[in-house]
């Protein structure tokens, strides 16, 4: 009885600890862009510099490990690209917002100056 009990937990143990998969060296990288992914549209600049810093640092951590696969160094290259598609998208954007904020003002000058014209105009 005692042996099968043993046994059981032996092969209970085996069990558990099998399935605890080794993490990618590349996994720590890939979490944290599927985070920025789905917060970046919310950071502000110094939060885009923060992540911008961590994921300089998370890739340099992953690139200096001696054994990488082919399949992971293809999957780090596909990670710098997905970062920087994400980071260009959500920071270019604000930029844009910016920028056509500044030439609706322009425009909104432009035309402020002819209403004054016509009302200087129509007094005379």
């Amino acid at each position: 009885m005692k042996k099968q009990i043993i046994g059981m937990m032996l092969l209970c143990g085996g069990i558990f600890f099998g399935s605890c998969e080794e993490k990618s060296k590349v996994d720590e990288l890939k979490d944290f862009i599927e985070q920025v992914k789905d917060e970046g549209s919310h950071y502000t600049a110094k939060q885009w510099e923060e992540a911008n810093e961590k994921f300089s640092k998370l890739l340099e951590k992953a690139e200096n490990y001696k054994d990488l696969t082919p399949e992971e160094l293809e999957e780090i290259a596909r990670l710098q690209g997905e970062y920087a598609a994400t980071a260009f998208k959500n920071q270019a954007g604000e930029a844009m917002e910016k920028a056509g904020a500044i030439i609706n003002g322009f425009l909104d000058g432009l035309s402020g100056d002819e209403k004054e014209e016509e009302t200087d105009e129509s007094n005379e």
